[in-house]
């Protein structure tokens, strides 16, 4: 049984690593093994030397750069990759990199990994002229920008106290307000009641004029409203009329009596 799983792990071996000495050591172990009757005692052979050839077979354990390798499927030049993926500095290579904003940059990404000098990270001595040149031009000093703070303290406090006041102001007009406002619900109301009942009257007077009840929705009601009014203001001119005739005739009378 032993020898059958032996030649079994022959078999797993690849085509490239065959040789002469293992192909007759594999056909003589077969033939021995299935064929009982035509195997001799010099094919045979001992399970430590098939255990040698198959460590002699086993693949070399990689390395652990080996095996990054494998595992590296990106595809991108090294050293991009050692820089992003791997986190690793690289050396300096391009002009681009040798801008001193970049080199401040990769020494506080990798410190002394980056082999850098820490003082190049300090502004020089016209940089720091030149930022002092530009702030006393453009930038307020300490003392102005103390004043600023405390002129706008003091005006957030004045904005406080007004709207503080107003509130007292607005909270001791509120019931006068409140009033107010239902006196002016309540006249409207009544001012809407006052236009009801103005209506009904109207339909009354109406359907008396016509003789019959009438819907104010018929047009028959609006004309006969038309109508109505026409009658008044002729009987309202008439009347105006007799009384200036009436008026005209007592001065008559009076200028008659005098005489």
């Amino acid at each position: 049984m032993r020898s059958t799983i032996n030649m079994w792990k022959l078999y797993r071996v690849s085509s490239n690593q065959w040789t002469a000495t293992r192909c007759y050591l594999l056909f003589t172990r077969h033939i021995g093994t299935s064929f009982p009757k035509l195997a001799t005692e010099n094919t045979e052979v001992k399970a430590d030397e098939v255990n040698d050839i198959l460590n002699d077979l086993k693949e070399p354990e990689l390395s652990e750069d080996d095996i990054i390798k494998k595992q590296f499927k990106a595809r991108l030049p090294e050293r991009l990759y050692r820089r992003h993926m791997l986190k690793e500095p690289v050396s300096i290579e391009t002009d681009y990199d040798l801008q001193k904003y970049r080199l401040r940059h990769y020494y506080a990404r990798y410190g002394e990994a980056s082999k850098l000098n820490p003082g190049m990270c300090w502004p020089t001595r016209e940089e720091v002229l030149e930022t002092m040149k530009y702030d006393k031009i453009f930038e307020p000093s300490l003392e102005e920008r103390i004043k600023n703070v405390k002129a706008n303290q003091l005006a957030k406090e004045k904005l406080k106290k007004e709207i503080d006041d107003e509130v007292e102001k607005n909270m001791a007009n509120l019931d006068k307000w409140i009033a107010e406002y239902h006196a002016k619900i309540e006249k409207k109301e009544s001012k809407v009641q006052e236009l009801k009942l103005q209506r009904e009257r109207l339909v009354e007077e109406i359907s008396e004029y016509l003789g019959y009840d009438i819907d104010p929705r018929d047009p028959r009601f609006k004309e006969a409203v038309e109508q109505r009014d026409k009658e008044k203001k002729k009987a309202l001119k008439a009347k105006r009329q007799q009384e200036s005739y009436d008026k005209m005739l007592d001065k008559l009378r009076k200028i008659a009596q005098s005489k």
